[in-house]
């Protein structure tokens, strides 16, 4: 009688598919062995775990530990190669992202849970937001965007998107947003371009 198997669990599903993203970039720093056949293509790696592994080599320099550092560094010029996109994503979360800072007390509002999630949404499905934005002077417009990707400084969250009223990349606070939508629209065949011109305008 043949001992009857466990299925997998998705967890470990989801680990599998980070194994194989992780492998091919192995591979590309020639520390994978030569495959002797042919193997299955991994399945598509899960974007939450994508985002959070990139996220984590961003801000490697920030632990205090130059080697995992210089590890992290090299792992990131790699990507250039194996994931373009998370390169230039990498680079923005490099510049912007959570740092150590002492000058900030974190007594202002934060952003709405329910906001964050329809910016993850949009940003997946490359889809435009629409809300109204209450500046740091009090002034009160309503935007249009593309919304890119977000990002966590010591001041609160804000997202990095192209502005059609500005014609231009703007950064916003997400706690700053009143009503905030998803809009039709799709514009997946311009989001390279978009991080692109938006690395560029931060020095990323």
């Amino acid at each position: 009688m043949r001992p009857r198997q466990t299925p997998a669990s998705p967890l470990s599903l989801t680990r599998r598919a980070l194994a194989g993203w992780l492998a091919a970039s192995a591979a590309t720093m020639g520390l994978a062995r030569p495959a002797i056949s042919a193997a299955p293509q991994p399945a598509p790696v899960d974007p939450v775990l994508r985002d959070a592994a990139l996220r984590g080599l961003a801000l490697a320099d920030h632990r205090g530990d130059p080697v995992a550092a210089r590890a992290a560094r090299a792992a990131i010029d790699q990507l250039a190669e194996t994931d373009p996109e998370g390169a230039l994503i990498c680079r923005l979360y490099r510049k912007l992202d959570v740092r150590p800072a002492t000058w900030w007390h974190g007594d202002a509002i934060a952003a709405e849970t329910g906001d964050l999630t329809r910016l993850h949404a949009a940003i997946a499905a490359c889809q435009p937001v629409h809300f109204g934005y209450t500046d740091l002077s009090d002034q009160r417009s309503e935007r249009t965007v593309l919304p890119l990707i977000l990002v966590h400084p010591p001041q609160g969250v804000k997202l990095l998107a192209w502005c059609e009223k500005a014609e231009d990349f703007r950064q916003f606070f997400v706690r700053a947003m009143q009503n905030l939508g998803r809009r039709p629209g799709d514009f997946s065949a311009d989001r390279m371009a978009l991080l692109h011109g938006l690395a560029d305008k931060e020095g990323a």
